[in-house]
């Protein structure tokens, strides 16, 4: 019978419960998964990012308030060197053979660098997920620190061929595996608190950045049907003032829902429930958490055909895809939907979700597939 110590040791450095947002919901989970297939070590932060540059009131989940994950140990302070130093030291004092870091904004490049300068040098194979290649508000110099960065992994994991294709173009020698992103099981059931309103309810979930496209949402909102209904629920990087304008100028305060801050566990398994569709009107992406988020409460999604969308949502199976920035497009996809075409999609879905685990991924950083 194969047993932990039958699989090479791993180190995981990255966001973790508490901390919030996508990057620290998928950290954990490969957490979770690592634990149950070898002896690894994990560690997260003390301190992620100085206040001023997150949105919102903290990059903590208010939630999981004094929570700590368990097998997790909180090292890293992102802008105290001497953390990252003794972080090399825990991890070689483990005997880690792999080690696992995320790779989602040039923020992390001194740390993350530093690193996995160290632990290559002395041995470790460093394995990077990359969540995002090329960052959404892309420039050169973000490129160069990218590449100087991830020149020091011997192995990559993406999941999409969109961040595959982005990751050779920077590094062509790169040994890349890409492995769908998995279903988010650690969402709680809705208790199903919050009715469903007219014949349709949409759901705009997550960080509202320019490149999701919610101002060509609104605008699509405008050519559909009087019973059909919008959320948009999530923080603004900018902008949420033009939104309302907008909304108002449109005539459209009673059909579209404005919650613009962080929503919790329970607070999102409501969203999700309540909704028959979830719309990602992207105008460019590698991937998206929302989409497996979705499939998790069994719902189809609209999207766009950018990135690696493509890759996850079968188009009149799981979802509905259109055209990036073009807004009759996303406002037939709309209109062409009922809520009995969308629970019509849920055996596609469910099938589709037996092949995104997390068990899977974990076992693709060892190197086992």
């Amino acid at each position: 019978m194969e047993t932990k110590s039958d699989h090479p040791r791993v180190a995981l450095i990255g966001p973790i419960l508490p901390f919030r947002g996508g990057i620290a919901q998928h950290t954990t989970m490969v957490h979770r998964a690592l634990s149950k297939l070898t002896e690894h070590l994990a560690i997260s932060f003390t301190r992620q990012y100085p206040a001023f540059i997150f949105p919102g009131e903290s990059d903590r989940d208010p939630s999981y308030e004094g929570y700590k994950e368990p097998g997790v140990e909180y090292l890293i302070d992102s802008l105290n060197p001497l953390t990252w130093h003794k972080t090399v030291r825990r991890i070689m004092d483990f005997g880690a053979a792999i080690v696992v870091l995320p790779w989602w904004t040039v923020y992390w490049a001194l740390c993350f660098g530093y690193l996995s300068r160290k632990l290559r040098g002395r041995g470790l194979r460093v394995v990077f997920i990359c969540h995002n290649v090329v960052e959404h508000e892309a420039a050169r110099w973000k490129s160069h620190l990218t590449r100087w960065v991830l020149s020091k992994g011997n192995r990559f994991l993406v999941h999409t061929s969109e961040d595959r294709a982005n990751l050779q173009h920077l590094i062509p020698e790169a040994e890349v595996n890409v492995h769908t992103l998995p279903i988010f099981q650690q969402f709680p059931a809705s208790k199903g608190e919050w009715p469903k309103r007219g014949a349709l309810e949409l759901l705009f979930y997550g960080f509202v950045r320019p490149y999701k496209g919610l101002d060509l949402l609104i605008e699509a909102m405008a050519q559909t049907a009087d019973d059909v209904y919008l959320t948009i629920a999530g923080e603004f990087w900018e902008g949420e003032e033009q939104v309302r304008d907008r909304i108002e100028a449109l005539g459209l305060n009673e059909r579209v829902e404005l919650r613009p801050r962080y929503h919790t566990d329970a607070e999102t398994a409501e969203l999700f429930d309540r909704s028959d569709v979830v719309m990602l009107p992207y105008r460019s992406a590698t991937g998206s958490a929302v989409v497996s988020v979705a499939y998790h409460y069994n719902k189809p999604v609209i999207a766009t055909r950018v990135g690696g969308l493509p890759d996850v949502v079968q188009h009149n199976k799981t979802g509905i895809l259109v055209e990036p920035e073009n807004i009759d497009a996303l406002a037939l996809a709309i209109n062409s939907m009922t809520r009995t075409g969308a629970e019509a999609m849920v055996p596609s879905i469910q099938a589709l979700k037996q092949t995104m685990t997390w068990t899977s991924l974990a076992s693709t950083l060892l190197d086992e597939q």
